[in-house]
């Protein structure tokens, strides 16, 4: 059973009431296996960044449809379902995939739920939309997260891609981003933070949208 304590997070206009882990250090089990790290249980800045840039800047035609990866609890792609879009929210943990479950229902959100590894990844849906905040950090994984963008990305679809300048981000993108494929915008967010070990956040936003036809 976890422990679970409420944020609200605050959007012009919108209210959203999310559970996270009230302790997170209290669920890890293998400090040294980084699988056992529990990085799901907690809202990060870039989830912040990106949940606020789709709620002031992007709509979703009725239909369209939502993947985010690693979704942990689940902010930015909730953001995307209360514009209506058709949201499926992937983690690797099922614990992650229960709570995050349960911040749509008690947001009166409908989404799909659906459990991967990224170094497997069975799923062969295509999707409008792939949400990545802040998951392209470890090398080992990023190649497996490219494939994913490539083989589940809709012909025109836009991958969108969040994280506080991490140099492990910019270095995947420098080797996958291939322009005959894709277009490219760079955005940068501030998000300010109370509870949280810096006030002051500058989170990076890349909306990467495919140039194949739709």
């Amino acid at each position: 059973m976890i422990e679970k304590k409420e944020l609200t997070v605050h959007l012009p206009g919108r209210e959203l009431k999310l559970h996270v882990a009230a302790d997170i250090e209290a669920l890890i089990t293998d400090n040294n296996d980084e699988e056992k790290v529990p990085c799901w249980a907690d809202i990060w800045p870039a989830a912040y960044g990106l949940a606020y840039f789709i709620w002031e800047n992007m709509e979703f035609m009725p239909g369209e449809s939502v993947l985010e990866l690693g979704a942990g609890m689940g902010l930015p792609g909730m953001v995307c379902a209360l514009k209506r879009a058709d949201l499926t929210l992937s983690d690797f943990n099922p614990l992650a995939l229960e709570m995050a479950g349960e911040n749509a229902r008690q947001n009166g959100l409908s989404v799909k739920l659906l459990q991967e590894d990224w170094r497997k990844f069975a799923c062969r849906e295509k999707y409008n939309y792939i949400l990545a905040s802040d998951i392209l950090y470890d090398p080992k994984l990023n190649p497996f997260l490219g494939e994913i963008f490539l083989n589940n990305l809709k012909p025109a679809g836009k991958i969108i891609i969040t994280h506080p300048e991490r140099k492990a981000t910019y270095d995947f993108l420098e080797t996958w981003y291939d322009p005959r494929l894709f277009s490219q915008e760079r955005f940068i967010r501030e998000v300010e933070l109370t509870d949280s070990l810096l006030p002051r956040y500058k989170i990076a936003i890349h909306v990467i949208a495919s140039l194949q036809a739709g």
